[in-house]
């Protein structure tokens, strides 16, 4: 074990070493942060400010505080300097800080290469991570699903998808100054990849990416659990996409997230639809919303309400259900878990430990998609 992980270590390392790519990505982006103390935990930091540069040695504890659209610094409880932005830069093949926010007092992170900080001018300070590439997507991948499994290849899995949205979507944020935010509305980023399993499926797919048949990056959707057959994207947001068409989806039956029940009073059930305009006296109407089955394979619509519709004013897991009547209640049996367009997690696990190689999980709930070697890094404007 312990020869695995120096293996790996030294690969990022030499990972890190030839990357070029490197992303500007806001953390901290849905808190407002007046004042932080950065930590330098691995490697080597120097920090500029103004006109002054000065190195730090490990364990400094540098104050930052926002004051009159200005950033206030002090080295210990001295002030060193006060400028519109200061830098943390990394020196030497692999770094990582510690950030902990003071005011409000919210988790600590941890973060690999460096750090801009500035003032929003709105009274806040404005966190960048300047990160290679390949950490990014490491830290992205252990954000959004470590605690679901320990697979490899999953991570894998994941990285390449990760991969995908990133080059896809570098310049979301451009006219903001960075390329991608850390939360949900981009990727989830809350920390560095500290864990052997998620860097060394990050390492081992680096430079992959997802084409569809033109050779044009595809968009990684995806969710918890299908509930044994994905949906087709047109069903869901009215859009056809070659690629994210509905797959018959084994490897999801019988994960965490296959099945859900919901009761709803049959009144309440009942004149939510009268208020869409149905003639609910009728009387095969109205079986068909006592008895609706999707036993056959996914629908669209319960009498002309798109399911997803549905799901929304109800709050119900997914759009693939069954009804009942239960007394004076509807019971709702459901599977899935999310909008079920594209990849299963719960699946993609399920595939790899069954022993699927990544690229095949990856075309099993992409159609058409294949998984090919990066030529080259987009540019980041």
């Amino acid at each position: 074990m312990r020869k695995k992980i120096c293996f790996l270590f030294c690969a990022l390392l030499f990972c890190t070493a030839v990357s070029s790519q490197t992303l500007r990505i806001r953390v901290f982006s849905q808190q407002q942060i007046k004042e932080a103390v950065f930590i330098p935990s691995f490697g080597h930091y120097s920090m500029e400010v103004s006109d002054k540069k000065v190195k730090l040695s490990k364990t400094t504890k540098v104050s930052v505080r926002e004051q009159s659209a200005k950033v206030e610094v002090r080295i210990g409880d001295t002030l060193f300097a006060s400028g519109e932005k200061v830098r943390f830069c990394a020196e030497g093949l692999k770094s990582f800080f510690c950030i902990k926010p003071l005011n409000p007092a919210v988790a600590e992170r941890r973060y690999d290469d460096g750090l801009e900080i500035s003032s929003d001018k709105k009274g806040n300070l404005l966190f960048i991570n300047t990160v290679e590439q390949e950490n990014y997507i490491a830290g992205v991948v252990q954000s959004e699903t470590w605690g679901a499994t320990k697979n490899i290849d999953f991570f894998k899995v994941q990285a390449v998808c990760c991969r995908n949205y990133l080059l896809r979507n570098i310049g979301k944020h451009s006219k903001d100054g960075y390329n991608l935010c850390d939360d949900v509305h981009c990727q989830a980023y809350k920390t560095r990849a500290n864990h052997p399993e998620v860097t060394e499926g990050a390492y081992n797919s680096r430079g992959e990416v997802i084409v569809d048949l033109n050779g044009e990056l595809i968009e990684t959707l995806f969710h918890s659990n299908s509930g044994g057959q994905t949906a087709n994207a047109s069903d869901v947001w009215g859009k056809e996409i070659p690629y994210l068409v509905s797959v018959i989806d084994s490897f999801s039956v019988g994960g965490k997230n296959y099945t859900w029940e919901k009761f709803i009073k049959q009144k309440t059930w009942i004149a939510y639809f009268k208020n869409k305009g149905i003639n609910v006296k009728d009387e095969a109407v109205k079986q068909e919303l006592l008895h609706f089955s999707q036993k056959e394979g996914r629908k669209k619509e319960l009498l002309g309400v798109p399911l997803t519709t549905i799901r929304k004013d109800f709050g119900l897991k997914s759009t693939y259900f069954d009804i009942q009547e239960w007394g004076s209640e509807v019971k709702l049996s459901g599977k899935g878990y999310g909008h079920a367009v594209g990849l299963s997690q719960e699946g993609a696990i399920k595939m790899c430990e069954d022993g699927y190689e990544y690229w095949q999980v990856i075309e099993h709930y992409f159609k058409g998609a294949k998984v090919i070697k990066q030529q080259k890094n987009p540019e980041i404007k």
